[in-house]
């Protein structure tokens, strides 16, 4: 039994399996590829096919699917790493030296930690609120990642913890506030 080592793809080849990863048809993918279009279109699509039933262009087919596969889930340590933020953000990363509710940049509102920010503009004033995720949640899902503390019965634990920072502004800053936060 003989067994065929794969081989680097030539630069056409290369192309080829790139474009049909994209969604192209295989004549389509054939032809942008360098190979010559100046033959009938049946001709064309039996190459075209034939190409696309190579060893080696089906392999990078494959070697290109696991890798877009693989970018669009989050790994172990990325997992670890947001519930890490979860656990360890406070009230306090969100509020200015007076104890009121200030969100400072966008980057601000990108933390895995906020459930929830709610802007409420009344006649007088705006109220803003901000509900964070529970860290004790966030603690036990780390836990069960790291197999410490497992039992044989799952334990049921109650995340609807809510903080809630209010403060109100006067509504003609309410434009500036509104800015801040986009």
């Amino acid at each position: 039994m003989t067994m065929t080592k794969a081989r680097a793809l030539t630069p056409k080849r290369e192309r080829y399996a790139l474009f049909l990863f994209q969604g192209l048809s295989q004549r389509d993918a054939y032809v942008k590829a360098g190979f010559s279009g100046n033959q009938a279109p049946n001709t064309i699509d039996r190459h075209a096919y034939d190409l696309s039933q190579d060893d080696n262009i089906l392999a990078r087919l494959s070697e290109l699917q696991a890798k877009a596969k693989s970018a669009a889930i989050a790994n172990e340590v990325e997992r670890k790493e947001t519930l890490t933020r979860i656990l360890r953000c406070t009230p306090a990363d969100f509020a200015d030296e007076d104890g009121n509710l200030a969100i400072k940049s966008r980057e601000q509102l990108r933390n895995p930690a906020i459930q929830e920010l709610k802007t409420t503009a009344t006649f007088k004033s705006v109220e803003k609120s901000l509900k964070l995720r529970d860290p004790i949640a966030a603690i036990a899902e780390l836990n069960k990642m790291e197999r410490i503390g497992a039992v044989e019965t799952p334990a049921s634990i109650n995340n609807n913890v809510q903080i809630v920072i209010v403060t109100g502004i006067p509504r003609p800053e309410y434009k500036e506030v509104n800015n801040a936060l986009q």
